[in-house]
């Protein structure tokens, strides 16, 4: 499995990552790939870029990789302590924050997972540390690159991105998962809840599955987009689609017709 971090210049907390899996992973300095400064060792890769992560697909580079996973600040309004893990993907007719509207990447249910339940070891065993591990709903870019990817960021503004310490717990879950087989459990794509998917997150804590793509209930407002909605299935990498609903998390109406799509394609459900 080759693993390639992607770290951006104009983000703080992306560099403040990015340095902590260098020495975590013991990534040596090589040539530049273009005018693309990386960093490498065995079959893991550090490259870093000059734009934000989330317009990735804007730039030209060929990844010899199995997976991608990209370095990143955390916003929020509240400005919580956070670190949080998420596939991308624009679910609604915009993409102001990179990719393409109505477009997913690809991501990979196994390790996106095996990381979040990572991030929460390492987490409770540091009960000083006043944070929370959370999962995210997909949203915002990149979309359009054929290699699985997701998100690990730390929130929520300058004084978290910044911390040494909130740094080496993320290169910590990443060397713990990364360094380990990944094992192949049934995985699910989510819909239902808000935008921090609380139930999916207790749910991978306590029950042997793993998650991919996860629509929130903001955005099915307008309805069941059936061919973006089977897409993401094909780009969680499932064999054989399986959806996770959290039917709290949603209207009844909503959650109707959700039922009545699956039935339609005979995709596997599990109410939660």
């Amino acid at each position: 499995m080759k693993i390639t971090f992607i770290a951006s210049y104009n983000d703080p907390a992306s560099m403040n990552i990015a340095e902590n899996v260098i020495e975590r992973f013991q990534l040596v300095e090589k040539e530049k790939i273009s005018k693309f400064k990386f960093f490498e060792k065995g079959s893991f890769k550090l490259i870093y870029i000059d734009e934000e992560g989330i317009f990735l697909d804007r730039l030209s580079i060929h990844y010899d990789a199995d997976l991608l996973i990209i370095l990143s600040k955390h916003m929020s309004s509240e400005g919580v302590s956070s670190l949080t893990v998420h596939p991308t993907g624009n679910l609604l007719n915009s993409s102001e924050y990179g990719g393409k509207s109505k477009h997913v990447s690809y991501t990979n249910p196994w390790y996106l997972s095996e990381y979040f339940l990572n991030l929460v070891e390492v987490l409770r065993k540091e009960s000083s540390l006043q944070v929370k591990a959370s999962l995210e709903v997909t949203h915002h870019g990149p979309t359009e690159i054929d290699i699985p990817l997701f998100f690990v960021e730390i929130g929520s503004n300058i004084q978290y991105w910044t911390s040494r310490q909130l740094g080496e717990k993320v290169a910590d879950a990443l060397y713990n998962t990364l360094t380990k087989n990944v094992r192949k459990k049934d995985a699910f794509v989510g819909f239902g809840g808000g935008h921090y998917a609380p139930a999916f997150s207790h749910y991978l804590q306590k029950e042997d599955v793993v998650i991919g793509h996860m629509v929130p209930k903001y955005a099915l407002y307008d309805g069941i987009d059936e061919k973006l909605l089977l897409t993401l299935f094909k780009k969680s990498l499932l064999e054989k689609p399986r959806a996770l609903v959290d039917k709290k998390g949603l209207t009844s109406k909503r959650f109707t017709e959700l039922i009545s799509f699956f039935e339609k394609y005979s995709i596997e459900f599990l109410k939660i």
